[in-house]
């Protein structure tokens, strides 16, 4: 189980190739649906239509969630931003690119997102209505995939890849020089980080035990780490009070760990299974959570009687 784990959050890095576009053509038709459920797993109604839907992350105030979507005659993913309530979509932009993560700031009026229009998943920033003019932030020849913007809304977190240290998290400011530095870089796999709604932690997935596991260490210096999952976990989101930590285990479980992020030391109180989910890709996040965590929008495929319909774990 933990070398499936680890298997499968290193797919990560082959996003940032153009093989990627290869890959999914070949695959065969995955269709999934973006649902709500309730703690219990129980569908409460569900966001547009089925697609082979890719990373999600809802609006702050949850009326709209961006999705990766793939394009079937290009073979690369497009985003696009669902109305929650009505399911209409709109594109972000018209570029042909392989386009395939977004977050919002904190106020919902921008978005950062990542595009291969060059040389690798280059970082762009806009504001989060379609067809507005486009800021370059960083480009390079790496993968990057920008996974979380600070409540203040100075520095975003990002993961990238490299050949000698493989996946990293790495700050980009959004003001001054804009100088980049990493944050946890070490020779196992740092994935899905995540700040606290205070700022002052960041959760996130390492391999270095042997298989990925949650962790929350401080910020804006990484030292101290607590350890939140056992057994592996990854694709950590938060509670918007901070007061629960959200992750997949390895068995496809949403698991939820019951934490106090106010004090001087971070606490976990305990850890329990919510429900199965039934998502198509582990490289992309599969959920998002509404602000009092009592609500999940879940990318899940269609069961048939005997299970899902068609699972994609990797590409």
């Amino acid at each position: 189980m933990s070398n499936r784990v680890i298997a499968l959050l290193a797919i990560v890095l082959a996003l940032a190739v153009a093989g990627l576009a290869a890959a999914q053509r070949g695959r065969g038709v995955v269709r999934s649906q973006l649902v709500w459920v309730d703690r219990a797993g129980k569908k409460l109604g569900a966001v547009g239509d089925l697609a082979d839907l890719g990373n999600l992350e809802l609006s702050p105030d949850a009326k709209q969630v961006a999705v990766a979507v793939l394009n079937d005659a290009t073979g690369r993913r497009d985003l696009w931003l669902y109305d929650v309530a009505t399911g209409r979509r709109t594109r972000l932009d018209e570029n042909v690119a392989d386009e395939n993560w977004l977050i919002w700031s904190p106020d919902g009026r921008r978005v950062v997102f990542n595009s291969q229009r060059t040389r690798g998943l280059d970082l762009y920033q806009t504001v989060s209505h379609a067809g507005e003019r486009q800021e370059l932030l960083l480009a390079d020849d790496d993968g990057k995939w920008p996974v979380s913007w600070s409540a203040d809304g100075q520095v975003i977190l990002y993961v990238t890849s490299s050949q000698a240290t493989g996946n990293d998290i790495w700050v980009l400011p959004l003001s001054g020089d804009r100088n980049t530095y990493p944050f946890v870089k070490t020779a196992a796999q740092e994935n899905w980080a995540a700040f606290s709604p205070n700022g002052r932690w960041v959760a996130y997935s390492s391999t270095e035990s042997g298989q990925a596991e949650v962790y929350v260490t401080p910020f804006p210096k990484s030292g101290a780490k607590w350890l939140v999952s056992r057994g592996g976990g990854f694709q950590a989101r938060w509670r918007r009070d901070g007061k629960e930590l959200f992750f997949m285990a390895p068995d496809s479980m949403l698991m939820a760990a019951s934490v106090n992020s106010e004090g001087q030391d971070f606490e976990v109180s305990g850890v329990r299974a919510l429900f199965e989910t039934h998502f198509p890709y582990a490289p992309y996040h599969a959920f998002d959570v509404a602000a009092d965590g009592q609500r999940f929008l879940v990318n899940s495929l269609l069961l048939a009687p005997s299970g899902p319909t068609r699972v994609a774990r990797g590409f």
